[in-house]
């Protein structure tokens, strides 16, 4: 059963907020960072990928006990940190596979009153839905993937996302 690859005895691995180097969590989406142990040609420490992923630390179906490093999720660049984590573009993507009457989505991170706002922006493909109980469903499956609670789930007219629109667009203004 493929669900992550476990990490080797022959390499410390990390995943680290690009930002400040600081080790995260278990589920935390961070920046990939290698040290080979046995490299005695030339001295390798924390290379930092560029690669975002994550870790789990649970028993896996094969019987191996290591940490799992879980899929790339993108580059260091295509991330944004909200509220101390990163929300990448395909973790957003994820949220939205298997909610077919979703046509197009975008994130919008802003600040307000030294808060961060995320706000999601759904274009859905027909009427007749159900929009309070799409957006709380919609709601509890980006907190539960993403780790960040989403402020407002905004549904927008057809046509009001771009087709070949920046999944997340961060107006946030730092002086």
């Amino acid at each position: 059963q493929k669900s992550g690859m476990h990490f080797m005895d022959e390499y410390i691995i990390e995943i680290v907020d690009p930002a400040t180097g600081k080790q995260l969590g278990p589920n935390e989406v961070g920046e990939v960072v290698v040290t080979p142990v046995h490299n005695e040609t030339w001295g390798l420490v924390r290379f930092g990928t560029g690669d975002l992923s994550s870790y789990i630390t649970e028993a896996c179906p094969c019987g191996r006990t290591a940490n799992k490093l879980m899929a790339v999720l993108g580059r260091t660049g295509d991330a944004v940190k909200v509220r101390g984590m990163f929300v990448v573009a395909r973790q957003v993507e994820q949220v939205f596979d298997g909610f077919g009457q979703v046509a197009r989505f975008q994130i919008l991170v802003g600040r307000r009153a030294q808060r961060d706002e995320l706000t999601l922006r759904v274009e859905l493909k027909g009427e007749g839905v159900d929009k309070t109980r799409l957006a709380d469903e919609i709601n509890k499956r980006f907190q539960s993937l993403c780790l960040v609670r989403t402020d407002e789930v905004e549904f927008v007219a057809p046509g009001a996302i771009p087709e070949d629109g920046k999944p997340i667009i961060d107006q946030r203004k730092w002086e």
